[in-house]
């Protein structure tokens, strides 16, 4: 509790203690080897820990939890003050196949819910029908670069017209893997670099490992595009390999660290930041692509990929 309050008046909005079991998780869960039950929590301005997004479809959708839900236990473990954003979101993972069990209040009512976890898919990709290919990626644990060069091979045995890289929704990670990804459509050159506290400052470069570098590339964001996903879309836009489509994105330009202390807890703090090669940083703004088209929820049909493949096919 006195960590805690120390770094309620450090200038670090993410510096934060991860306790145990929370802490037991992390590992795992930065290789991509938990199961997800398809919520986001957040906290309120009452200090309440509370559901911010339900994935449509997912296992918390199917088992009746809902956006605005206040969580009170996951797990056996109470959501209390000293309960984090991080911490939270880490007692939701798991086994695949385990249930969570939640503890939500609603309206007054107590309920119960136990959606089970299943496995975190880290990308998909497809062949559209117009030839073009697909990969869609959801996050950048270290289990994705093996993943997005099985996928991008299969994609170019293909021979497509051009690649719709979508990385929408993904919550970024790793941005040593961020560069291995990028590395794949641009073959030399800067791609990012990251700003230390201490004022050093760290270049990443293309690893010389480019499988993509001259297939017409289109790169889809939106408002929940976070981090290292922010970082690939921007790198691509500004050094003109290809073309970035859909709506601002969150704007996460800080990075973090994570050490193990005494007794399995984990501290993880601000390191630094990053920004272009050209010096350009979104932390706090996010970052606004080529081509301004939204998403509607609300329809049957995506607005951004219909965006993306007109463009594709008016450029032939």
């Amino acid at each position: 509790a006195a960590v805690q309050g120390m770094l309620g008046i450090v200038d670090d909005p993410f510096a934060v203690v991860i306790p145990p079991p929370s802490s037991l998780k992390f590992a795992a869960d930065m290789a991509g080897e938990t199961g997800v039950i398809g919520l986001v929590p957040n906290i309120n301005e009452a200090g309440q820990m509370y559901i911010e997004t339900v994935v449509e479809g997912s296992t918390a959708d199917n088992a009746g939890v809902r956006v605005g839900d206040i969580l009170l236990s996951i797990d056996g473990i109470p959501v209390n003050a000293a309960t984090t954003v991080t911490g939270s979101a880490l007692l939701f993972r798991g086994p695949v196949g385990e249930p969570a069990h939640l503890v939500i209040e609603r309206d007054g009512e107590i309920l119960n819910f136990a959606p089970v976890r299943v496995e975190r898919v880290a990308l998909e990709w497809e062949i559209l029908d117009n030839g073009v290919g697909y990969i869609a990626q959801y996050t950048f644990t270290t289990n994705v670069p093996e993943l997005f060069e099985e996928a991008l091979t299969a994609v170019l045995a293909t021979n497509p017209p051009a690649i719709i890289w979508d990385v929408r929704f993904n919550g970024g990670g790793s941005m040593t893997v961020a560069q291995d990804v990028l590395s794949h459509f641009i073959e030399e050159g800067a791609l990012f670099e990251v700003t230390l506290k201490d004022d050093e400052t760290r270049l990443f470069s293309a690893t010389g490992e480019a499988m993509a570098p001259t297939v017409p590339l289109y790169v889809l964001v939106n408002e929940f595009t976070y981090s290292a996903a922010e970082t690939v879309a921007a790198t691509i836009q500004e050094t003109g390999r290809g073309t970035t489509i859909g709506s601002t994105t969150f704007g996460k330009g800080t990075i973090q660290n994570t050490v193990p202390l005494k007794d399995d807890y984990l501290f993880e703090y601000t390191i630094g930041y990053w920004h272009t090669p050209n010096g350009v940083a979104y932390q706090g703004i996010g970052f606004e692509p080529a081509i301004s088209a939204p998403d509607d929820p609300e329809t049957a049909v995506d607005e951004t990929l219909d965006a993306a493949l007109a463009q594709i096919f008016s450029e032939k």
